[in-house]
């Protein structure tokens, strides 16, 4: 993501610090175990347009966005400052780096919205559906938990689906293009669109969706 920060920088990283933990500089580990349940997560948070929503209407659960760009991050944490949301924080780091230190079972929702597709065949393996990051995901998860995806590039999803089954995931729902609803009153995401969401609705092009656990 090309991102242009001028001197905004040094005051998101300012005002958005009690919101902003930088995997990258402290202990991913310790951090994920001292966070408060039920613990909703997004991998590839971008602006927090999506998990600024859900926080808003979940006050009781501990949401967390994940993004590898500091800049990005941080200008997501200033906005939860903003916005009073105490129950909002953002992680800074990549999935390759913290993802096999966090070992117990506290996430309750874990959202993929729009996820970077890696569209050449020797980058699969860096898709955020690819088996390695499935395995790590099903570590994090409590029995209960959902994975949503949602995207808009029908040979991604596909090639998620796959993933998902050779991994042995449970697939609950799959949705080739669904019309806008309302978002209820659970932690699905389903109904909560991200900025890109909204604009490739106005593009009339098509959502694709799952929600998926692993197997117990």
């Amino acid at each position: 993501m090309r991102f242009r920060t001028g001197h905004r920088l040094e005051k998101w990283l300012e005002g958005g610090r009690d919101h902003l933990f930088d995997a990258y500089q402290g202990d991913p580990a310790a951090w994920y175990q001292a966070l408060t349940e039920p613990i909703a997560l997004e991998i590839g948070c971008g602006r927090g347009g999506f998990i600024r929503q859900m926080a808003r209407l979940h006050p009781e659960t501990r949401f967390v966005g994940v993004d590898r760009v500091l800049a990005v991050a941080a200008k997501a944490a200033y906005g939860a400052a903003l916005y009073g949301l105490g129950n909002l924080s953002f992680l800074v780091g990549d999935v390759e780096r913290f993802g096999p230190l966090w070992t117990e079972p506290r996430v309750a929702w874990l959202y993929l919205n729009f996820s970077d597709p890696w569209p050449k065949k020797r980058h699969h393996k860096r898709r955020l559906t690819a088996p390695a990051k499935l395995a790590w995901y099903a570590q994090w998860m409590r029995p209960e938990a959902w994975l949503e995806q949602k995207t808009d590039n029908l040979e991604f999803f596909e090639w998620s689906l796959e993933s998902f089954r050779a991994s042995g995931w449970e697939i609950a729902e799959v949705e080739r293009g669904f019309p806008p609803g309302d978002p209820g009153g659970t932690l699905s995401g389903k109904y909560v669109q991200t900025e890109y969401e909204t604009r490739f609705r106005q593009l009339g092009q098509p959502i694709y969706y799952l929600r998926a656990r692993p197997a117990r």
